[in-house]
């Protein structure tokens, strides 16, 4: 009885502690310095605002901050950090590592705490130390890896002026080439402005580099007449990636002016690697321990008129199918088609908070000292990916080959559920709905370095395979509850079965091309559904699983609702967020 009043004490406390945290931080935080930012309640519940706001130049970063609640949070609140990075994507400490290989990452405006910045983050999750390279650049294959910063114009000297929101883009980008490289070495190119002339130099800058085998682009904006003919992201065996945007299919998300129809570029380019972004959600168990979704915030009303969030996706109106794209089923899209691969743009723990990613930087801090705040966008995806294909010493095949990643495909992991066609919907097709094999939110899925590392290229196979999709996380209609067991081999296709017994209960079968988990022994878990190792990850788990709690034949994995407690803690701290927005909204 003691312990259960503590728990609803704490359920009930930890709103309010959330509440007095964040207004305390507010005074050092730089939301305010974008007046003309975008600041809304997303679908979770948080209080969420655009890093880099339209209008600011043609082109923008895709990255949010989670202004409450978790604006100020101490490393290992929950929030997705380079050792969970590691974890989803199966980078391991026998993973090689890229022999000091560059990647640069190509941004507008100075970030004078970068350095700082990404010490810090890789501290805290035990990466190899990053110090300032000893010239203006780093030397190819040195070790222990370094970072440089230069203009546009390939100079340490003069930088641009600092803009906060840039700035965090910036830390969040060498910090995610930091988790899945570690020793890889990073330069940053800095443009003057978002300007496409500045930028375009910054990138053509960027592959100049001796030694850069990859750079980053976590920007952009809706395509246009006169993209299809800039040559700013052709570069022969550099591999060029950029993050897909966060404006759903063809840049709908903003309805007020009407939406364009067309993708975010450059990730349309022909000659781009084109990176959606995922829901990365975390489970208790399962051989992957995780699970993901086109990542959708869905839509809401704000000042500015109704606005959406999401990964982008669409088929350019500038570019022609690439050869490597032929044979696809992309339904009425005859050109380019967005995206090739993706990797987490969002996350929710394994208590069933959505608290993002982790970034650790000076200029969330408006300048008072640095800290770690949470954030989303696919400016998290793109440098994940640039970094990982570093790592794995992939990225001059691809840069070479394209086709390869196509031909691939079953070496990534096949997301299967969600859409981005939430603000103006039109599409309805696998342009914008995540399906088995490639779709437009998440083309072939999320990288799996074991399998990437042992990855043998089959002509034969379409990247439009066959499996048996994942139930939508949290959508899962259940009734009553049971103990069972599920029993099954596993196979390479990933094929096998689950049941149980009980009131409600239900039994079904899952197979897919994510992987099989198969083994002998016993499984148990509380809470939880056994049986959704199973059918989640598309494979079966031999031996005995007692489960107790709930129970679903279609194996799906309730967001909400891993215990009764956390379901209970995470309405009331959405209820505590209610009341602190209309409340702040009354002051302002």
């Amino acid at each position: 009885m003691f312990a259960a009043r503590n728990l609803w004490v704490a359920a009930i406390l930890a709103p309010l502690a959330l509440v007095v945290g964040e207004s305390a931080a507010h005074a050092a935080e730089p939301w305010d310095l974008k007046p003309n930012a975008h600041r809304w309640q997303d679908r979770f519940g948080r209080v969420v605002q655009d890093v880099c706001p339209a209008g600011e130049g043609p082109s923008r970063c895709f990255l949010h901050w989670i202004v409450q609640p978790y604006a100020n949070v101490a490393a290992g609140s929950g929030a997705l950090g380079a050792d969970g990075i590691a974890a989803a994507y199966g980078l391991t400490a026998t993973t090689p590592g890229s022999g000091g290989a560059i990647v640069a990452t190509v941004l507008a405006y100075d970030n004078n705490t970068a350095l700082t910045d990404v010490q810090a983050y890789r501290t805290n999750y035990g990466l190899p130390t990053i110090s300032a390279c000893a010239g203006t650049l780093p030397t190819p294959g040195q070790s222990p890896p370094c970072l440089a910063v230069i203009n546009q114009n390939g100079a340490s000297s003069p930088l641009p002026s600092v803009d906060p929101g840039w700035a965090s883009e910036s830390s969040l980008d060498i910090e995610m080439i930091s988790a899945t490289c570690p020793d890889c070495s990073i330069v940053i190119v800095e443009a003057n402005d978002p300007g496409t002339p500045n930028l375009n130099a910054a990138v053509n800058q960027a592959a100049s580099i001796p030694g850069v085998v990859a750079i980053n682009n976590s920007y952009g904006g809706t395509e246009g007449a006169g993209d299809g003919a800039n040559t700013a992201y052709t570069h022969a065996g550099v591999l060029v990636v950029a993050s897909a945007g966060d404006q759903d299919y063809m840049d709908e998300g903003y309805n007020n002016p009407p939406s364009p129809i067309a993708p975010s570029y450059p990730a349309s380019d022909s000659h781009v690697l084109s990176v959606g972004g995922t829901i990365l959600k975390q489970l208790q168990g399962g051989k992957r321990g995780y699970v993901e979704q086109a990542w959708n915030e869905g839509v809401v009303n704000t000042a500015n008129g109704l606005m959406a969030t999401g990964t982008g996706s669409g088929c350019s109106t500038q570019f022609a199918q690439p050869a490597w794209q032929s044979g696809i089923t992309f339904g009425k899209c005859a050109m380019r088609a967005d995206n090739d691969v993706s990797a987490a743009g969002d996350y929710i723990n394994s208590l069933g908070s959505s608290t993002g990613v982790a970034l650790y930087c000076n200029a969330c801090a408006g300048g008072a000292g640095g800290h770690f705040t949470a954030v989303f966008g696919t400016s998290a995806s793109g440098p994940m990916v640039a970094g990982m294909f570093a790592r794995l010493q992939l990225a001059t095949t691809i840069a070479n080959d394209p086709g390869w990643v196509y031909r691939n495909a079953a070496s990534f992991n096949d997301v299967t559920v969600g859409s981005n066609d939430s603000a103006t919907p039109d599409c309805g097709t696998i342009m914008c709905t995540a399906d088995c094999g490639w779709d437009g939110p998440t083309g072939v899925g999320t990288p799996s370095a074991a399998d990437l590392l042992n990855a043998q290229a089959d002509a034969g196979t379409s990247p439009n395979g066959s499996c048996t999709p994942q139930c939508t996380m949290g959508q899962c209609t259940k009734s009553g509850s049971s103990s069972g067991s599920s029993s099954g081999s596993g196979s390479g296709s990933g094929s096998g079965s689950s049941s149980g017994s009980g009131g409600g209960s239900s039994s079904g079968s899952s197979s897919g091309s994510i992987g099989d988990d198969s083994g002998s022994g016993d499984d148990a878990s509380s809470g939880d559904d056994a049986s959704v190792d199973a059918a989640v990850e598309g494979g079966s788990d031999g031996g005995t699983n007692n489960a107790t709690g709930k129970s679903s034949g279609c194996g799906c994995y309730a967001v909400s609702s891993d215990s009764a407690a956390n379901g209970a803690l995470l309405v009331l701290s959405v209820a505590g967020l209610a009341l602190v927005v209309s409340r702040r909204r009354k002051q302002r």
